[in-house]
């Protein structure tokens, strides 16, 4: 039997409580939520194929409705948004086959863009890789943008005794590949020491970086929005892809691969709000790893940064 109000622990666990559908009914739904369980491009902790699952049953006790809320945090009254989503489940994945599998992803996105919206619950950091062409192929864009919160790169070159994508090199390969232009990148949240090689790669290709210094100490949310304009004003889409280690250590001890001196949160998720501006088409979220987040106070964050992204920062008139 199905709950009108979803418990955590109670009824099948789609997103939101949302309407489980099949891939060829996608057409019908506004937003379609898929996920995708893999974790072999993974170099450090493994846990992440159980991410989709967790996010889901914390997705549960809140719906995208549009009611009246008052926001405490900006003291203001909003309206959130009414979206219309479905569930598709999990990707195939062929374990042990990345190749496989990111054919599966490019397979799948692809069908979901050219009608509706995806909303990509990884897995690690690599399936951005297949989730990128499948959304460039499935919305036929010509200059499709990325906006990556990451407290990591992602720009070595390739890994030995790793697949060819893994969760290091995805924006190396999507460049070198001429899927994603680095003028079109724009990766808030970098910090720490790294190989300079990954940084020469990030300013030889025009990649903009937004430190988590800077974005902490320095730039207000305004004028991070005001670069992102003038950033992806060319750009006929958007993709943002939200790696769940570029956040405070507080909320992000239960990723795959954790970093000090994150992101704050609160002034994430009040960016994240002000997004509705952008012609936003698909969203992923990657490394919430399940097996490292005993409290699963990081499993809470990534469904904050998913809703805050869907009832206020999405734009349901996006193409």
């Amino acid at each position: 039997m199905k709950y009108n109000e979803e418990l955590k622990h109670c009824g099948i666990a789609t997103f939101v409580g949302s309407e489980y559908e099949v891939l060829d009914n996608v057409k019908n739904y506004e937003v379609v939520v898929v996920g995708i369980p893999n974790e072999m491009g993974a170099t450090y902790r493994l846990g992440m194929k159980d991410a989709p699952r967790a996010i889901r049953e914390h997705s549960l006790w809140k719906k995208i409705d549009g009611i009246d809320c008052y926001d405490y945090d900006n003291h203001c009254f909003v309206k959130t948004n009414k979206v219309n989503i479905c569930d598709v489940g999990d990707i195939n994945i062929w374990h042990g086959n990345q190749e496989k599998t990111q054919e599966e992803i490019v397979t799948v996105i692809s069908t979901i863009r050219k009608t509706s919206f995806p909303l990509i619950l990884g897995g690690d950091h690599s399936i951005s890789y297949g989730s990128f062409i499948g959304v460039k192929k499935g919305g036929n864009y010509q200059k499709l943008g990325l906006l990556q919160f990451d407290a990591h790169n992602d720009t070595e070159p390739d890994l030995p005794y790793f697949p060819r994508i893994s969760h290091c090199n995805q924006f190396t390969k999507l460049i070198a590949e001429k899927h994603l232009d680095g003028d079109n990148m724009v990766v808030i949240g970098l910090r720490g020491m790294v190989n300079r090689l990954w940084h020469d790669f990030a300013r030889e290709n025009g990649i903009t970086i937004i430190t988590a210094n800077e974005f902490n100490n320095d730039w207000e949310n305004e004028k991070i929005v005001t670069v992102l304009r003038e950033k992806f004003a060319a750009c006929d889409g958007l993709y943002v892809t939200f790696d769940m280690d570029a956040l405070e250590t507080s909320v992000s001890s239960g990723v795959g691969t954790p970093k000090y001196n994150g992101i704050n949160f609160m002034k994430t998720l009040n960016l994240l709000r002000m997004l509705s501006e952008f012609n936003i088409v698909a969203f992923d979220l990657v490394e919430l790893n399940p097996q490292q987040d005993a409290s699963e106070i990081t499993a809470y964050a990534a469904w904050e940064v998913l809703y805050n992204f869907l009832a206020v920062g999405y734009n349901k008139t996006g193409k």
